[in-house]
């Protein structure tokens, strides 16, 4: 299990549909499931929910107060191996 982030990764925007948060929390298992508090580049005060499912990952989330809180399985992540 994996408690906490690096705080030195900056959010940084490609363009409009790549965003690269930064993680404030993050505890993450080893079968690929997570539980995330990532900074958004929206700031709503009414929560905005989102989801998606895909054969080797889902996650479901939503944007609130300039923060996404957000629960992710990836088939593909593994970490310790």
């Amino acid at each position: 299990m994996i408690i906490g982030t690096p705080k030195d990764i900056t959010p940084h925007q490609w363009d409009n549909k790549v965003f690269v948060s930064q993680p404030y929390f993050k505890l993450v298992f080893p079968n690929g499931f997570g539980l995330y508090i990532l900074n958004s580049y929206k700031y709503n005060l009414i929560p905005r929910f989102y989801g998606t499912i895909h054969k080797t990952y889902w996650e479901f989330g939503f944007y609130f107060a300039g923060y996404i809180f957000e629960v992710m399985w990836n088939k593909s992540f593994k970490y310790g191996s």
